[in-house]
């Protein structure tokens, strides 16, 4: 699969009282873009209601490098950080670029995919894996394991009452 893009205009919607687009409207863009790559890989929302999974984000950390304003047009790439071997973990980079090339923002995610039943993890299904794994990877791209999901040192921390 070559690499995936989709096109946006930056809206007035969209804007922060700096008049550029606000973080929200960042997130809400990369997440469009993810929507119709995993459209492209036959997993849509149809997909997902009839095997009942879905999708769920671990993290986001977005990275902004120059700012987007009002009516610029602007590209949105997926690549594949990297995935585990069971289909149950997987990290993904998300570039937003100008028409000029250059380099606006860069979003940092993990997720796994959810039965919605059981409300616990479980792996994509096969033949979607299959095409998934033949997608544009990252520079970067490793085999993931539980552990990489933890890299950044962050556990939950229950209150006792």
């Amino acid at each position: 699969m070559k690499k995936f893009e989709k096109t946006f205009f930056a809206s007035w919607t969209d804007l922060d009282p700096n008049r550029h687009v606000a973080n929200h409207a960042y997130i809400k863009y990369a997440t469009d873009a993810r929507v119709s790559f995993f459209s492209v890989i036959n997993l849509d929302k149809d997909v997902f209601e009839n095997l009942n999974i879905g999708p769920v984000l671990f993290y986001e950390h977005m990275h902004y490098f120059k700012e987007i304003l009002m009516g610029v047009e602007f590209k949105i790439n997926v690549e594949i950080n990297g995935y585990s071997e069971d289909g149950r973990f997987f990290s993904l980079f998300q570039n937003f670029y100008d028409n000029q090339g250059n380099h606006l923002a860069h979003l940092d995610l993990a997720f796994g995919i959810m039965d919605t039943k059981t409300r616990k993890l479980t792996s994509m299904p096969e033949g979607s894996f299959k095409i998934f794994k033949n997608g544009p990877k990252s520079k970067s791209f490793k085999l993931l394991t539980k552990d990489d999901l933890r890299s950044h040192g962050k556990f939950p921390e229950n209150i006792t009452k």
